[in-house]
């Protein structure tokens, strides 16, 4: 093996922990479970259902071998744990080799070396690790799975169940059988909204039969009004005279995959006990029903950044205002990105602004599609809309995240400087255009020399060296030649 692939490998103190794990549980498990590893097996003594890579090549397993362990057994059970991006291409290549066997279920079980100390960083990288796995196509992915044998087959059955209860549920609604559906649904729920977040999610609160919902109150919490006539699930609301809250309100119906609860999840535990900065909105209670859950956030403002600039003359705040709230933004992505955190959908619809000052006072707002990025590690999932979205994100397999916020953050300075809709004229779409080719021509525009200055000047002829300054940084088409959030936390000061 080169010292290069060697390189690649796990640390030899992760690749013992599976292979210590592998041991341990191969022989008291059911014969019908088999494991494969993602490394070549190193020890003297390897275990019987077992199939690791040849060691010669990189990322080929013995056909014979797969073939046997599919005559007799229905469970392959994949451990490791996802330190490197050796691991996921490995991963990728067994699923490839077994996928005509389709009698396999596949499960990752993703081994954690738990520290003495468990701190917040730990968590939050364990927890970026999982989402890298969850998407490469394996039916289940067992964060942390138990030591002993009956434990471990407790918690398959558990998701082997939510998978099955999926499928009834997606059949019983294709045939209309709705009597079946009803009951399909019911357990439905409960693995998604009850069981799962019981096992995995330890701070999610459990579903409170008892909560008062009606289309003014829910709980202790008197509906105002709706804060944004685009997104009709935040509200103002009071517990008070003097007490309010923006109320976020997601109804299960819309969210029906275990991804989705994770994202609610996440979104819940960032705002509420991660992520504490003025200028991000914080968490301050969760309620639970059995069709919806809400979370009680800050109030950040009685507007959003669009909605405050459309009320300005031109539909553009003045240079000085445009770059103090875009620092007051960095400021909060940089203390995001320095946790390893990425926000991934920031635009003019999710900032607030409390303009009863002089000097009005912005907020970041709306985690659902935020997420862990350890490092260099990519992102896949395309998140956000025009104009904000940047191009990477829809053109390219996968792109780094902290990057592709700073973009947004700079197509937010373009639209509060140079007016709402600067970046569509600039560009030239139309308003019905699709967002692949739409990104494709925002790419090439900003590619050319001097197009940030066109762009700020579209609407209204607005020329600021100071915006121009930090737009040339922000809406760099290279993610790795663009400036992060931290360099624009500097000084606010527009002549």
């Amino acid at each position: 093996m080169s010292s290069t692939r060697a390189g690649w490998l796990p640390p030899a103190s992760s690749r013992s922990i599976v292979e210590n794990y592998v041991t341990r549980m191969a022989s008291q498990l059911p014969e019908d479970f088999a494991f494969a590893t993602l490394v070549p097996w190193g020890s003297p003594h390897k275990p019987g259902r077992l199939v690791a890579p040849d060691a010669a090549h990189e990322g080929h397993w013995d056909a014979r071998e797969i073939a046997s362990l599919v005559s007799g057994c229905t469970h392959l059970l994949v451990p490791c744990t996802f330190e490197t991006q050796y691991e996921k291409r490995m991963l990728k290549n067994l699923l490839r080799q077994i996928e005509p066997n389709n009698n396999f279920r596949v499960a990752l079980l993703q081994l954690l070396e738990i520290p003495g100390n468990m701190n917040r960083e730990y968590v939050d990288m364990l927890m970026a690790r999982h989402d890298v796995l969850l998407p490469l196509g394996a039916d289940m992915v067992i964060l942390d799975p138990s030591d002993d044998p009956d434990g471990l087959c407790a918690e398959l059955n558990l998701q082997w169940a939510w998978l099955e209860a999926t499928a009834l549920r997606a059949q019983c609604m294709v045939e209309g059988a709705d009597e079946k559906a009803e009951a399909t649904l019911k357990y439905h729920h409960e693995l998604l909204w009850e069981s799962m977040p019981k096992v995995m999610m330890r701070g999610f609160p459990p579903v409170d039969h008892s909560l008062v919902e009606t289309a003014t109150r829910v709980g202790d919490l008197q509906l105002v009004r709706n804060l944004n006539p685009r997104n009709s699930n935040v509200f103002l609301a009071r517990r008070s005279a003097t007490e309010k809250v923006a109320l976020k309100v997601y109804d299960k119906s819309n969210y029906v995959t275990a991804g989705d609860v994770e994202n609610i999840y996440r979104e819940l535990s960032f705002l509420r006990d991660v992520l504490r900065h003025p200028h991000i909105v914080q968490c301050t209670s969760v309620l639970h029903s059995f069709s919806r859950v809400y979370l009680a956030l800050e109030v950040g403002g009685t507007k959003n950044l669009s909605q405050h600039l459309m009320n300005q003359p031109g539909y553009r705040a003045d240079s000085q205002e445009a770059v103090d709230c875009t620092a007051q933004i960095a400021e909060a992505l940089a203390f995001c990105h320095s946790r390893d955190i990425v926000h991934r959908q920031v635009s003019l619809d999710h900032i607030m602004v409390d303009d009863q000052s002089e000097t009005p006072f912005c907020r970041l707002v709306d985690f659902f599609a935020a997420t862990c990025c350890m490092g260099s590690t990519p992102s896949t999932t395309a998140c956000g809309e025009l104009p904000c979205i940047a191009p990477e994100m829809v053109l390219d397999a996968s792109y780094a995240a902290k990057p592709a916020d700073c973009w947004s953050l700079g197509v937010v300075l373009l639209e509060a400087a140079g007016g709402l809709g600067s970046m569509r004229l600039a560009v030239g779409w139309l308003e019905d255009t699709e967002l692949e080719p739409a990104a494709a021509r925002v790419r090439r525009f900003f590619s050319s020399e001097g197009s940030c200055a066109r762009a700020l000047a579209a609407m209204g002829g607005v020329r600021s060296p100071a915006v121009l300054a930090r737009l040339s940084g922000l809406l760099e088409p290279e993610p790795t030649a663009r400036a992060s959030a931290g360099a624009i936390c500097g000084s606010s000061e527009a002549p």
